[in-house]
């Protein structure tokens, strides 16, 4: 298996650095002052991410109002940005992998696009390969993303400077488009739902990645103390965790939710008085439709990607926050105390 992974990294290495070579003949492109047609590519199937891009996206319609922008991510959250009003491009990745013939449709229907500027907008703080591919291929002759430094930054004819891990992931994300003069300030992600209608419940979402996720036990008893104060509703994205939320809707009298669309989603968690989670997707939508979040956190990356809604609290605990620290923000939200 090591073996295998260091054959993959030095493909990847030699690949881009063959690429590279082809792709710094652009290195001085003219940035457009005022672009027409403007290509956004995020293309991970993170739900959260998304949530993420929205102030760099709303600070695009607001400083070119009369370009056309498109997003190109992956069709799995895609819904999130089309229920926002935004037009999006959906990659079928899993397709692309079965038949390649896809992956060349989708590029060749890019360069018909006549982009006038693409955005890598991948993670900040490393580079991405498929997001740099995206970029070059799309047929745009000015391409802006993050610099990662060494010889990473050819792929690209503009960046911006890498970003302070003590910023918000969002304002980072932001600053893509801080290359341009009048550049609108950031702000947090904003989000809208249709049909929402406010209530007297609380929302908590039982799963997360990895080491990220709130240890099972302390889940249980951190259920069965909210059910004995207000009505709960059990979100759930996984099929393991979609059997994490039946079990403890059945013996905690909770409310698990069917598996939503996200727009369904979007309309059910706005209408919340608190939404409590550990960090993940549903989390970050929580915070942009301005719920009041309790993000239980186990890795400390907190100033990256806690919520920033109004009233929102955050918990850092590697082992998992204490129910009983949880409950008496809850109390304190709902003005029990």
């Amino acid at each position: 298996m090591a073996l295998l992974k260091k054959i993959e990294r030095t493909g990847r290495k030699n690949l881009s650095g063959l690429l590279c070579a082809v792709l710094s003949s652009g290195r001085n492109a003219v940035l457009p002052s005022d672009p027409s047609r403007i290509l956004v590519i995020r293309t991970d199937n993170r739900l959260g991410n998304l949530v993420l891009l929205e102030p760099l996206l709303r600070s695009i319609k607001e400083r070119f109002p009369e370009a056309d922008l498109e997003i190109l991510v992956s069709d799995v959250f895609s819904e999130l940005l089309e229920s926002q009003g935004y037009s999006v491009i959906g990659v079928d990745k899993k397709g692309q992998i079965r038949n390649p013939w896809k992956f060349v449709q989708l590029i060749r229907n890019l360069r018909k696009s006549s982009y006038d500027v693409a955005i890598d907008a991948a993670h900040p703080h490393s580079f991405s390969l498929s997001g740099a591919v995206s970029a070059a291929m799309s047929g745009s002759n000015c391409r802006i993303s993050t610099s990662t430094g060494n010889n990473n930054d050819a792929w690209y004819t503009h960046t911006v400077p890498a970003p302070v891990l003590e910023w918000h992931e969002s304002r980072a994300l932001h600053s893509l488009g801080s290359v341009w003069d009048r550049w609108p300030a950031w702000s947090p992600p904003q989000l809208s739902s249709l049909k929402s209608e406010k209530r007297d419940a609380v929302g908590l979402h039982v799963g997360a990645s990895g080491i990220k996720k709130y240890p099972q036990d302390l889940m249980e008893k951190l259920v069965g103390m909210i059910t004995g104060r207000i009505h709960l509703e059990l979100y759930w994205g996984s099929r393991e965790e979609k059997d994490t939320a039946e079990y403890l809707g059945r013996k905690y009298d909770a409310e698990v939710m069917h598996e939503l669309t996200v727009t369904e989603m979007l309309d059910r968690i706005a209408g919340l008085k608190v939404f409590v989670s550990a960090d993940n997707g549903p989390m970050h939508v929580a915070s942009a439709l301005s719920v009041p979040v309790i993000a239980l956190f186990r890795v400390d990356n907190r100033e990256r990607f806690s919520p920033l809604s109004d009233g929102s609290a955050v918990l850092y605990a590697p082992e998992g926050s204490d129910p009983g620290e949880v409950i008496d923000i809850i109390d304190k939200m709902l003005n029990y105390s």
